[in-house]
């Protein structure tokens, strides 16, 4: 299933740049290559440089490459916040991708947040997936999660999650909900003092429903979304069609038409 979804990814991106010559693996040779119209690297370039992975030089270049399909959604609000909805939230003030939320723990690498829309009053963090989940991954946890974490956070329902995956009374087998229980730890520290929620963004294709796999996925979210319900921040989680359909509204500015029409011919592909 993966290597479908990806070579479905591959051959749309060769349909909507016939000039780019790919890798074997779906790689373009230069991070703009991987882009859709209207996004510009000015736009994203310097928040991907800023975080852990060296997206740019590496995964970025991948059809397949989930932080380049949170860029080619997201970036051109930068020149536009005003137009940008998430979740029914409005009223973003800036917007930021590869945003480093420190857990706090010491030693280790902070948790990179594929994008995070900020207001004075909201927060959105998001965690953008493009085929990762649809390769098993087993849950892992530092043991200075259960050592360090002593606020507020240990009587979550994040922090219960996270001492039931590591002893194995729960498992997902597409889901990693152990990266989302540390992003909540990540967020719930460095937004305490508003109202946050961890967006989970994943891409499906045109024929998901079709597609045992994708409705398993769907399940696993739900089941997450029932252990951690109530607890700080908010979880929820929305297909990339879903998040697009949203946005087209009776008042869809003419420039989001567009950009909606070209994120469909690049990612709303069967399998």
């Amino acid at each position: 299933m993966p290597t479908r979804c990806t070579r479905a990814l591959i051959d749309a991106l060769h349909a909507t740049r016939p000039e780019l010559t790919l890798t074997a693996q779906g790689y373009v040779s230069a991070p703009e290559e991987n882009t859709l119209p209207g996004v510009k690297l000015r736009q994203f370039a310097s928040d991907l440089e800023q975080g852990d992975g060296n997206e740019l030089e590496g995964k970025f270049r991948a059809a397949h490459s989930s932080s380049a399909l949170a860029v080619n959604c997201f970036a051109p609000f930068k020149d536009s916040i005003a137009d940008l909805s998430l979740l029914g939230a409005t009223g973003f003030e800036e917007i930021q991708f590869e945003r480093k939320c420190p857990t706090g723990l010491r030693g280790g690498r902070a948790p990179n947040l594929d994008l995070v829309a900020e207001a004075d009053t909201h927060v959105v963090a998001v965690e953008s997936k493009c085929t990762e989940y649809l390769g098993a991954k087993a849950a892992k946890f530092s043991p200075a999660y259960a050592a360090q974490i002593k606020d507020e956070r240990r009587e979550s329902a994040w922090f219960a999650e996270m001492l039931d995956l590591d002893a194995g009374i729960v498992s997902y087998r597409f889901l990693d909900a152990a990266q989302l229980v540390k992003h909540a730890f990540g967020v719930a520290r460095c937004f305490r003092e508003t109202s946050a929620t961890l967006l989970y963004l994943y891409w499906e294709p045109a024929n998901a429903a079709a597609l045992p796999a994708f409705e398993a996925h769907r399940e696993e979210i739900a089941r997450l979304g029932e252990r951690v319900a109530g607890a700080f921040p908010r979880f929820e989680a929305l297909s990339y069609p879903a998040l697009w359909k949203s946005w087209e509204t009776s008042r869809c500015p003419p420039w989001l038409k567009d950009h909606l029409l070209a994120l469909r011919a690049r990612y709303l592909v069967s399998i």
